[in-house]
């Protein structure tokens, strides 16, 4: 039984102060509260959804250590050299250390200063390599691909691309598949605007029809992902 009974609103508003604020003090004067109010309830998502995730791939990584974001941002290497996130998520997928970058990944975000919160179902920074063996494997069996899409789009998620500026597409590409022959990457992803639910402990429910409806997805992209790693080691 999951002991999930929300992520409080004054959990989500002191992300927000500590992000306005920056400050090294601010932070470790709440880093405790943060915790609590925070990333303990995250932390207890992952583990009410983890015995469903694992069922589907047993190689998902599901300890909340390894998987729920920090607060602390890495700043080495971007523009944004604010110190804190006021974001927060986790991703279910396969080790990086062990797998590069083809193996899917389901996600849940929240973003309190922007009032929405998101999951999802895609590829994150996929070599082009392995986009384009992808893409063959769609345009010879389009059918499965397809149906799995139509279930993640049938849960209210929208497919988002990484498009390239000239069309990609070979001229036999079906029409349902154009849009993702001239993608760099691609992802479904469903948004609500419901802060409240976040403070629900039905909030799991939610999550668990959205991954249900991603598992063909989820499949379809690992087995090509497998296939790949079985021609590219051979």
């Amino acid at each position: 039984m999951s002991t999930f009974t929300g992520i409080p609103a004054d959990g989500l508003f002191l992300l927000m102060q500590n992000r306005f604020e920056d400050s090294k003090e601010f932070y470790d004067a709440h880093k405790a509260q943060i915790k609590q109010l925070v990333l303990e309830p995250v932390g207890q998502i992952v583990e009410a959804l983890a015995a469903e995730i694992t069922a589907l791939d047993s190689d998902i990584v599901v300890t909340p250590s390894r998987i729920v974001s920090r607060v602390r941002r890495d700043t080495r290497f971007s523009k944004d050299k604010m110190c804190y996130r006021s974001n927060v998520w986790f991703c279910f997928t396969r080790p990086r250390v062990e797998y590069p970058h083809i193996w899917p990944l389901f996600w849940f975000e929240f973003k309190p200063e922007d009032s929405v919160w998101n999951a999802g179902v895609g590829l994150w920074d996929s070599p082009p390599a392995y986009m384009r063996f992808m893409k063959e494997r769609m345009l010879a069996q389009p059918a499965p691909f397809l149906s799995a899409a139509a279930e993640a789009t049938a849960t209210g998620a929208e497919l988002h691309t990484e498009a390239y500026k000239k069309n990609r597409a070979p001229e036999n590409t079906p029409e349902a598949l154009i849009s993702y022959f001239n993608a760099k990457s691609f992802f479904f992803m469903a948004n609500s605007t419901d802060m409240e639910q976040l403070q629900s402990p039905e909030l799991i429910g939610k999550l668990q029809a959205y991954y249900a409806g991603f598992h063909s997805m989820y499949r379809w992209l690992r087995q090509c992902a497998e296939e790949y790693v079985s021609v590219t080691e051979s």
